[in-house]
């Protein structure tokens, strides 16, 4: 897998992470043939979800109607980087002009 797909999402409260366990463990299951999440962080008032992948965008393709089910897809930015490099792509929302950062 030479990519990292990253799922953000604002929040940092309890309720918020309960949120994003069940999310992660959904895009785990869901996901399982075409990538592997790797874990999850929380700080600076975001929530990001990792995804190792080699095909990042049909990942997050993948991604959206579970996305959508957890009525997350309208609050989620989603970005990929190469494992060898710090520079990230924004991929969502799609006319997104904005740099993605993960803190």
């Amino acid at each position: 897998m030479s990519y990292q797909l990253v799922l953000q999402v604002r929040g940092n409260s309890l309720v918020d992470f309960d949120v994003m366990m069940n999310l992660e463990k959904e895009l785990s299951i869901e996901l399982n043939d075409i990538a592997e999440v790797d874990g999850h962080d929380m700080g600076c008032s975001e929530i990001n979800i990792f995804i190792l992948t080699t095909n990042p965008t049909v990942v997050f393709e993948a991604s959206k109607p579970i996305l959508d089910r957890f009525r997350l897809l309208n609050d989620v930015k989603a970005g990929y980087r190469l494992l060898s490099d710090d520079v990230y792509t924004t991929i969502w929302p799609d006319d997104s002009t904005d740099e993605f950062l993960v803190a």
